[in-house]
């Protein structure tokens, strides 16, 4: 991660996704644990289709553990819009003004992106 990033610049995706809460790693599959489906719909994940929403360590079956979910881009970019509405209604700067909030100019640069 670039940590000479201006401080007014808005967070990446990776930050935003990575503080996402995600499905319990316990209720998915294996494969939906190391990242090779989506979390949300258990579709198969290629590299150009994948999402990467950043390591969690969370207790697997009792343990703490890594793992790594992935989410496919349909699933990823409604769980984005969604967390765009209710961002904007809680959100103290953009009942202000929402052109200076970081983090809402962050979710609207990801959901452009995933609809390419």
């Amino acid at each position: 991660m670039d940590t000479t990033r201006a401080a007014n610049s808005p967070p990446s995706a990776a930050i935003l996704l990575a503080s996402w809460e995600l499905p319990a790693p316990g209720f998915l599959t294996a494969a939906q644990v190391r990242g090779a489906h989506c979390v949300w719909c258990n579709t198969r994940l290629e590299g150009a289709t994948a999402v990467d929403l950043g390591q969690r360590y969370e207790a697997i079956l009792g343990v703490v553990g890594r793992w790594f979910p992935r989410g496919c881009c349909p699933c990823t970019l409604q769980q984005v819009l969604a967390a765009y509405k209710v961002h904007w209604k809680t959100c103290e700067q953009c009942t202000d003004d929402p052109t200076l909030c970081d983090v809402q100019r962050a979710l609207r640069a990801l959901a452009l992106e995933l609809r390419r």
